[in-house]
């Protein structure tokens, strides 16, 4: 008989073993595969940029915050696709170990031994990981098709670099981890091969060490389930290992939803202000407005060629709104010239070990530049570094953070030079601003500056913001329309409220992601758990048969089942808190709000009484799977 011959027909013969295993394989490949392609959508538009209309769409500090999270999460969700495929195989060879010694005593050489059982495990994988490819790819599709129908666009593509490392991660793990246990199992004595995951020589008359005899006078059930965890330690450590696992990405996740959300909205809050409302010719106002709209529209991009924004007919003298400043209700007023610039990063000197390096790749560009007065200004951006000032706005300007991170290399040690109409204008980069406005790609130079680059010499604007009270925008609009009209009757005034709330609303789009991941990590988990106890119940009959026959009842073996996963899911509990906390504030969220104490311990709380929910439901089709034990199923061998 052939290798193949033997692997398949052993599992179809075993069917009710390596079924479960398989699904297990399936869903783990399937959440992954998906999960690959739904969380590469952060970083995706600086992958396939023709994809969308805004090329700066998504690229600023939000942007690499998401992408650090989601980066993070990847991993650990790709970890634990292959420990699990590894320990799923190995669990599975460790099961066959009376069926090797059999073959053992029947003479069967240890070389074909590694060959039927290693290429048995090898099918299983390899159908599991297919079936779980095409599901994942099918699961992804139909989420991108209902969330375009939704206008909120999600794009499509064929991962050629992480799902290769997976198989082949999956391949070695095989190979070397199940591989050993196989060869172990090889040159182990026959006797000792039918001790199957409980090890040879195990004195159940030894008891108990300190903490477990502690913890047994909780009572019988609870003694009976702690020598069943101490007699299989192997099985025990696997799945502490994998829900150890499960609580770290589900408490990452839990945590990244209170961060994110709260920095990023701050954030922006912060860029945009509130209760503002915009003063200038129509064109100016639709267009400046559009540019905050970029922020949450990939497909919106206004360029130099939409609008001119230093035309004559666009330009006028603040004096003539100035009684503006008397209508109640207006608490600040922001004079603004913005125009379009073709800007160049200038190179800049670093110090580094290795000395002092010259660095600078001579990019070029056109952006929006802003000239305002710093002490007027309406909004309190968050920054690095600080914002220039009337004293030092000859020298110095503040830049975004789209243009901060993708245009320079060291924004803080270089400048731009941005070319006039009849000078250049070469600032060093004080500081840099989270900022919605462009997508973070706009500069902000002084007021002066930005008329002396266009040779306008009568204190010349073409935006005034002003910011009112809360609640008074009603009563301030009756005012205003009179002294606006003294522009002409293509100037008018817009309040920005709704392009700011659709910009927060994108934020909070993105921060229902990581409940949407939660879902199914719960799903995996308790599907996960069920398939686990199922394929491994068989095993457990005979010890089922014999506590039935000295009189224990359903509900005792439900709770031996039930304490047996909370032995795995306190110390999985405490090890993803330790460990969660450790990478989460040393390397994940370093740039953000960190929560008060007791929420990383309210979501374990949470994920520990989901654990038990799991646990729960997860037994309600065993337990009837063992009701319907018999005789037939307690194994000779």
């Amino acid at each position: 008989m052939s290798s193949l011959d033997f692997a398949l027909k052993d599992i179809y013969r075993k069917k009710e073993t390596t079924i479960p295993y398989l699904i297990i394989i399936i869903l783990i490949t399937a959440f992954t595969e998906f999960f690959i392609y739904f969380t590469s959508y952060f970083g995706l538009n600086m992958i396939i940029p023709s994809k969308f209309e805004n090329k700066y769409f998504f690229t600023g500090s939000i942007s690499l915050i998401y992408t650090q999270f989601t980066t993070f999460i990847l991993v650990l969700v790709v970890i634990m696709a292959i420990i699990i495929t590894v320990f799923v195989t190995t669990t599975l060879i460790l099961q066959k170990k009376k069926d090797i010694a059999i073959m053992k005593a029947l003479g069967t050489l240890p070389d074909k031994l590694y060959s039927f059982y290693l290429l048995e495990a090898f099918i299983i994988f390899i159908i599991g990981f297919i079936i779980g490819w095409i599901f994942g790819l099918i699961s992804y599709g139909i989420f991108s098709l209902i969330m375009y129908f939704l206008e909120y666009p999600f794009i499509f593509y064929i991962d050629w670099y992480i799902t290769p490392i997976i198989f082949i991660s999956c391949i070695l793990g095989i190979f070397f981890v199940s591989g050993y246990a196989l060869r172990k199992l090889g040159i182990q004595k026959i006797v000792k091969t039918f001790s199957e995951d409980i090890p040879y020589g195990y004195n159940a008359a030894r008891g108990l060490k300190l903490i477990p005899r502690l913890l047994a006078r909780l009572g019988m059930n609870f003694k009976i389930a702690l020598t069943n965890v101490s007699r299989k330690k192997g099985e025990y450590r696997r799945y502490i290992i994998i829900f150890t696992l499960i609580s770290l990405i589900t408490f990452t996740l839990g945590l990244g939803i209170i961060v994110l959300t709260n920095s990023s909205q701050r954030w922006i809050e912060k860029s945009q202000g509130d209760n503002i409302l915009i003063i200038g010719h129509k064109d100016v106002v639709y267009n400046y407005s559009a540019m905050y709209q970029m922020f949450s529209n990939p497909n919106l991009l206004i360029k130099e060629d939409n609008i001119n924004f230093t035309a004559p007919e666009y330009l006028f003298n603040y004096s003539e709104i100035q009684p503006i400043e008397l209508v109640s209700g207006i608490e600040k007023i922001d004079e603004r010239l913005i125009n379009f610039y073709d800007i160049k990063e200038l190179d800049g000197i670093v110090y580094t070990d290795e000395g002092y390096k010259l660095v600078g790749k001579q990019r070029q560009g056109n952006f929006p530049i802003i000239g305002i007065n710093p002490e007027k200004i309406i909004q309190n951006f968050e920054i690095d570094g600080r914002f220039f000032t009337n004293e030092d706005s000859f020298e110095n300007m503040t830049i975004g953070d789209g243009l901060a991170y993708n245009f320079f290399e060291y924004p803080f040690h270089q400048s731009l030079e941005i070319n006039g109409l009849s000078t250049i204008f070469s600032p060093h980069i004080c500081g840099i601003i989270i900022d919605s406005f462009f997508n973070g790609y706009a500069g902000y130079i002084g007021l002066n500056e930005s008329r002396d680059l266009l040779n306008l010499n009568n204190d010349e604007i073409n935006l005034v913001c002003v910011k009112f009270t809360h609640g008074r925008y009603n009563l301030i609009k009756d005012d205003l329309e009179p002294i606006i009209a003294n522009l002409g009757d293509d100037f008018i005034y817009l309040n920005l409220e709704t392009v700011f709330s659709r910009n927060l609303d994108y934020l909070l789009k993105l921060s229902l992601y990581p409940i949407f991941l939660i879902i199914i990590v719960a799903i995996i988990a308790v599907l996960s758990l069920y398939l686990y106890q199922r394929g491994s119940i068989m095993d457990k009959a005979k010890d089922f048969l014999i506590m039935r026959a000295i009189g224990s009842k359903s509900k005792s073996l439900k709770k031996i089942l039930f304490m047996e996963s909370l032995l795995i899911f306190i110390p999985a509990i405490f090890l993803s808190l330790g460990v969660g906390m450790i990478i989460n504030s040393s390397f994940l969220l370093e740039r953000v709000e960190l929560p008060p104490l007791y929420v990383p311990f309210a979501i374990l709380a949470i994920i520990f009484i989901a654990f038990i929910l799991f646990n729960i439901l997860s037994l309600i089709p065993i337990i009837k799977k063992i009701n319907k034990f018999t005789i037939k199923d307690f194994k000779i061998y």
